[in-house]
């Protein structure tokens, strides 16, 4: 596994554990809503990670585009989620809206992180030989 396979996989544990530690949300973090919600973006990274790495093998318009794309798939995702767990009446309403952002911003940095961190070709204008 790859260091930011790693790294998410800390960040994610460490992330289902802070809810434990702050008073306000322990109820919600002993709950089934909390850890799914945590794989779930974890898992919903992965994905999209994938996509981009494939997305930067072929050109430079694609891996835009997924880029792009896997953000309005978070951003969409995000506001579906909370929608159907505010509307169906969820028991822990603040500490889960705190819960996914926190889930949310934690899973973007890593994503961010592995897109600036991927294999530029050695032809491309912003590779390191050329610009020396």
């Amino acid at each position: 596994m790859k260091a930011y396979g790693w790294t998410g996989v800390l960040g994610s544990l460490v992330l289902y554990g802070l809810a434990f530690a702050i008073p306000a949300s322990r109820d919600f973090a002993g709950s089934w809503e909390w850890p799914v919600l945590v794989a779930a973006y974890a898992g919903l990274t992965v994905l999209l990670i994938g996509w981009m790495q494939r997305a930067a093998k072929a050109s430079p318009m694609r891996f835009v585009a997924a880029v792009n794309g896997a953000t309005a798939a978070k951003l969409l995702s995000s506001v579906a989620v909370v929608t159907v767990y505010l509307v169906a009446g969820g028991e822990h309403r603040v500490p889960f809206a705190m819960g996914l952002f926190a889930a949310f911003a934690w899973n973007t940095v890593r994503f961010v992180w592995v897109s600036q961190t991927l294999h530029r070709p050695e032809n491309s204008p912003t590779s390191q030989e050329s610009i020396r």
